[in-house]
């Protein structure tokens, strides 16, 4: 009896399409980064960037650590992976207090530090987004 390996070849082409759509996650984040900047263009140098998701009934929340340079780069699941396409509304956090060392000094205004205060929203489509941020001081 012999069998036929005519399907199996037709099928080696699948499953390297396969493993790519899964480790690169079927295309479902978008990457997202930025530059967090004052009104005068001076970058914000320490802070935290979050997203979080309008759309979803539980809200996806992504972040990123602002950059020296003010720049950010969010995550979701691993480093730098981005977030799904959908609208978000954003906040900018300062730097946390260390209790041992001297008061972090706060260079933009309180209000970026809630989503309800902040008035940042992005639209995050696919491919790559590059959103800068300009903040009032404080």
């Amino acid at each position: 009896m012999r069998y036929s390996t005519c399907g199996f070849r037709r099928g080696l082409w699948a499953a390297p399409v396969l493993l790519l759509l899964a480790v690169g996650g079927c295309g479902r984040y978008a990457p997202v980064r930025g530059k967090v900047t004052l009104e005068d263009g001076t970058p914000v140098t320490s802070g935290t960037v979050i997203f979080e998701s309008k759309e979803a009934d539980k809200p996806l929340t992504a972040r990123g650590d602002i950059q020296t340079d003010g720049s950010y780069q969010l995550s979701t699941d691993r480093p730098g992976d981005g977030v799904p396409p959908g609208w978000y509304r954003v906040l900018v956090a300062p730097p946390p207090q260390n209790p041992d060392g001297p008061p972090v000094k706060e260079v933009f205004d309180r209000r970026y530090g809630a989503f309800a205060t902040s008035g940042l929203e992005f639209e995050v489509k696919s491919g790559s987004n590059d959103y800068p941020i300009r903040l009032s001081k404080r």
